[in-house]
């Protein structure tokens, strides 16, 4: 899956556009009064400025394999500790990837990730080809095994195939694209914030070739409402919630 544009909302452009463009040096593609697109690698990220406050999202952008520090090294940035204090770099071997973990001005939950399984890369890249797209975008809602469950009959996105599916949290896509699919107020992975709802507007190709299709939280929410299934692993056992996907 490719995740092909991304828009997300904002309550301070300004400092938006300042944090992306001079501390991640992201190209802009196109900008107004209201909203600001910049290229990542394959995708675009378009914010749009709000009058409300909006709760922190969480996304990912993918780096060539084996260059993980050097990205790191590049973006001078206040990286989080993950696994023990001091370290950085979270390792996931089940995931086969490595990651680092940041804040943006808005407070969302920004990662780079490393993921050993894409091809291998040219040698000779340059800063600018470090970004390769943004390969997950965090997706929270009341209940997790109805969510899952419409992303892959309504949206054609099927379980990823290194995650297992829990009653709080849910992967689903490849490794060039993930919904990361998390229950309200469950807190964010090495930080004490809470995954809460916001809005969000996304394209994405869910197969080489396929059909684009568009995802809201608006078309999404009716959706999950309406499915009969049960919320709680109470209910359902892990092995099962693949069998409804």
């Amino acid at each position: 899956m490719k995740l092909l544009t991304i828009e997300l909302e904002t309550a301070n452009l300004t400092a938006t556009r300042e944090f992306y463009t001079r501390r991640l040096d992201l190209p802009i593609v196109d900008e107004s009064a209201d909203s600001l697109t910049l290229q990542v690698g394959w995708t675009q990220l378009i914010f749009r400025s709000v009058a409300y406050p909006v709760a922190p999202y969480h996304f990912a952008i993918n780096v060539p394999s084996g260059m993980l520090e050097m990205c790191m090294y590049w973006f001078s940035l206040d990286y989080m500790d993950t696994q023990a204090q001091g370290q950085t770099i979270a390792e996931f071997p089940a995931w086969r990837a490595r990651s680092a973990y940041f804040f943006d001005n808005n407070g969302n939950i920004l990662e780079f990730i490393a993921r050993h399984d894409l091809p291998s890369v040219d040698s000779n890249l340059t800063a600018e080809d470090l970004f390769q797209g943004i390969s997950e975008l965090g997706i929270v809602t009341p209940c997790v095994v109805k969510t899952t469950y419409q992303l892959s009959k309504h949206f054609g996105v099927k379980p990823f195939s290194k995650s297992k599916p829990m009653h709080d949290f849910a992967a689903l896509g490849d490794d060039n694209g993930l919904f990361i699919v998390s229950k309200e107020n469950r807190n964010w992975l090495f930080t004490n914030v809470p995954a809460a709802i916001n809005n969000y507007h996304v394209t994405f190709e869910p197969e080489p070739g396929g059909a684009i299709q568009t995802l809201t939280r608006n078309e999404l929410s009716p959706l999950v409402a309406t499915t009969n299934l049960p919320c709680s692993c109470r209910s359902v056992q892990q092995e099962q919630l693949a069998e409804f996907v």
